[in-house]
């Protein structure tokens, strides 16, 4: 009976140790569609902007003035190879929103001239830019390396380094608005130029995320993500034709995406 019992354990534990060793699969070509949302942030501030009176050059209406980078979505995709089971490289092309918003509060106007001391021109001008929507988007192309961790696990977490360019489709400086003249025309009027405006910028930034399988070639995939990216700005008032000094400075662009991966390329686990 003895014998018998010890046969048993034996092959008991023949049995057992094989399923122990067995490993899941891991993902070697991923290709990702994700979106999200990005925080925004105040660019520039002018408190007494002046801007000469229509029809008369010496007297000044003195305004303030802002720009800022709102919060948005972001979408896009990515594609990541991995050429060991923990590190690989990815190039990914998205959408950054990072819309810009224009504010303007008048401190002090001047009346018109009596032939249009009606129309506040100015006045409409300030109201004007106050009232526009943020507008603009950003496009960003970039790559960088990717660092995971527990590749065939049921979660994966993992690091990225990214490097690559941001593409604004507006000016971060130039600040216009709209006033009805005595014609009954709606004309513009320039508030602040931007001679040379820049429009593409260089993206440093760093990402940390993880991974779940949803099934067969499918993945979760949850990540927190920081652009950093060098916007012009505004460092002072301008002057009667609308130029003033301009800076840049670095920006955190700070967001949170939620991605559905698509497994194009699997390596099998070990199933001895």
């Amino acid at each position: 009976m003895r014998s018998v019992s010890l046969v048993m354990l034996v092959l008991t534990g023949t049995l057992t140790v094989p399923a122990a060793a067995q490993t899941g699969s891991e993902s070697n070509l991923v290709l990702t569609i994700f979106g999200g949302t990005v925080t925004g942030h105040s660019l520039w501030t002018v408190g007494k902007q002046t801007l000469t009176v229509l029809g008369n050059p010496t007297k000044y209406d003195t305004l303030d003035v802002s720009r800022s980078i709102t919060s948005s979505l972001v979408l896009g995709a990515a594609a990541t190879y991995f050429f060991s089971p923990h590190v690989g490289v990815h190039l990914e092309m998205s959408y950054l929103g990072l819309p810009i918003e224009s504010r303007c509060t008048g401190v002090f106007f001047h009346p018109d001239s009596s032939a249009f001391a009606d129309l506040h021109r100015n006045e409409q001008v300030c109201s004007d830019i106050q009232a526009q929507q943020a507008d603009g988007g950003a496009i960003a192309i970039f790559g960088g390396v990717t660092v995971r961790a527990a590749s065939r696990r049921t979660l994966s977490p993992y690091v990225r380094g990214n490097f690559g360019i941001v593409n604004e489709s507006r000016s971060t400086i130039d600040v216009a608005g709209a006033f009805i003249d005595s014609d009954g025309l709606l004309k513009v009027r320039q508030v602040i130029a931007d001679q040379n405006p820049r429009h593409t910028s260089v993206m440093f930034g760093a990402a940390v995320g993880l991974t779940s399988p949803l099934g067969p070639g499918y993945q979760f995939r949850f990540e927190l993500r920081d652009a950093i990216v060098s916007l012009d700005r505004l460092a002072g008032p301008a002057n009667s034709l609308g130029v003033g000094p301009i800076t840049s400075k670095a920006y955190h662009h700070i967001s949170l995406t939620l991605g559905l991966d698509v497994v194009l390329e699997r390596k099998r686990g070990r199933r001895y």
